[in-house]
């Protein structure tokens, strides 16, 4: 029987988050809040035994790890497969322009006439690296994700077969954001089979109605 434990870490607040601007594969630089949230991650998972990192290939990414992990001497691995959805042609554009288009295209993950990711292409992708990840582990190690908002929400689904409307109503039903930067959440892959075990700002007894207990 192999457990691995995954740690995953929103990347901080970039320039793009700020101006409200769709960023997928393009990339901002973190902001001044943005090298905060992942300071905070970082005391979060301070006393936290990692193996190593992996983190998207993504700049906002990758200095995102390098201040969670500050002081410490842990081996990171990038990935190509943990990077944020590609909004193709729809990269960069201000949130409040087309935003009915934009809203249909994010529930559907439409994004290939444009250039970008489709669900099958997301999907096949995600569960791949994290497949990839899983299988190099070894039995009983802690692992950091330093990935993106987006693909934590479709992680969700492909991976503990939550729906986004669910996890989005425990959320409103604390007060609280549904995808902050920073530290997110704890998950588990138990010879083969992935288990949600924590999300931030939510209590044990929303995870496990989440999963479905």
């Amino acid at each position: 029987m192999k457990t691995v434990t995954f740690y995953y870490v929103r990347h901080g607040e970039t320039l793009f988050n700020q101006l409200n601007r769709k960023q997928g594969w393009c990339d901002s630089p973190l902001t001044e809040k943005g090298i905060q949230d992942a300071e905070e991650a970082g005391r979060i998972l301070k006393d936290v035994h990692l193996y190593y990192a992996w983190t998207s290939s993504s700049e906002r990414c990758r200095d995102t790890c390098a201040i969670v992990l500050a002081g410490r001497d842990i081996p990171v691995y990038e990935s190509k497969g943990l990077k944020e959805i590609n909004f193709g042609t729809f990269e960069a554009v201000f949130e409040h322009e087309n935003t009915e288009e934009l809203d249909r295209r994010r529930k559907e993950v439409d994004w290939a006439d444009a250039g970008g990711d489709s669900y099958d292409s997301l999907r096949k992708r995600l569960l791949d690296t994290y497949q990839d990840i899983y299988e190099k582990a070894e039995d009983q190690d802690s692992v950091l994700i330093v990935s993106h908002g987006g693909v934590w929400l479709w992680l969700l689904k492909f991976l503990f077969e939550i729906e986004q409307e669910d996890f989005f109503r425990a959320k409103i039903e604390r007060g609280v954001r549904p995808m902050p930067n920073g530290y997110t959440g704890v998950f588990q892959c138990q010879d083969g089979r992935w288990k949600l075990l924590k999300v931030r700002d939510l209590s044990d007894e929303d995870v496990r109605k989440l999963n479905g207990e």
